[in-house]
């Protein structure tokens, strides 16, 4: 990463939660022998195939994010809903800051798959999810706001959503303004195809 580049959490995600307890490797051996190029995921049958491409996606993701710069300044798209693979009722509900560097990087992510979501994205002045922390623009006040203005309500017939991992101490806030359970993602948006688990839904090619 270029010292110009923004942070993106990399770092932050500890992908060995989701290696399957009873795999006859271990993450750590196999962690090591995959960076030395000696195993490939395809090798790992105990992995299902959503499993492989979940961990490909975590592991592979310096190779197709997009390059994010480090700026001082807002980069702010228009707050609203964005529906991504045709989601119904039961879609799962993401929520995140109305930054364009920010959506950039999450619809690269869901590029990747075929899960059905809406993306709420609100109003932060366009700040990036840390900096909305940082500036308090990312608040119970302005979620419960966008989930009025969004209509998502009557679009979802389920009450639930995925919070950045960063806002995790507002998580009882935000329920409390909303009406809506919360549920705390990762920090880092790579990592997300293996926290969705199952809900992650893979091309047929994998």
């Amino acid at each position: 990463m270029s010292p110009l580049d923004a942070w993106l959490y990399l770092d932050r995600m500890d992908l060995s939660r989701y290696w399957p307890k009873d795999a006859p490797t271990g993450w750590d051996q196999f962690h090591t022998r995959f960076k030395q190029g000696n195993i490939t995921l395809e090798e790992c049958a105990f992995l299902s195939p959503s499993q492989r491409h979940a961990f490909e996606i975590a592991l592979e993701s310096e190779t197709y994010l997009p390059r994010i710069p480090s700026i001082t300044v807002p980069q702010p798209i228009t707050p609203d809903l964005f529906p991504l693979n045709e989601p119904g009722e039961n879609a799962i509900v993401l929520v995140s800051a109305n930054n364009r560097l920010t959506f950039d990087l999450l619809a690269t992510i869901w590029s990747h798959g075929l899960t059905p979501a809406y993306f709420l994205l609100l109003d932060c002045s366009g700040h990036t999810v840390d900096m909305a922390m940082i500036f308090k623009t990312f608040t119970p006040e302005r979620l419960q706001a966008s989930l009025q203005k969004s209509g998502l309500e009557t679009r979802v017939k389920h009450r639930r959503m995925i919070a950045p991992g960063l806002t995790a101490p507002l998580a009882k806030d935000f329920e409390k303004a909303t009406g809506w359970q919360i549920e705390i993602g990762p920090v880092c948006a790579a990592e997300m195809p293996l926290f969705l688990g199952d809900r992650w839904l893979v091309p047929d090619a994998h």
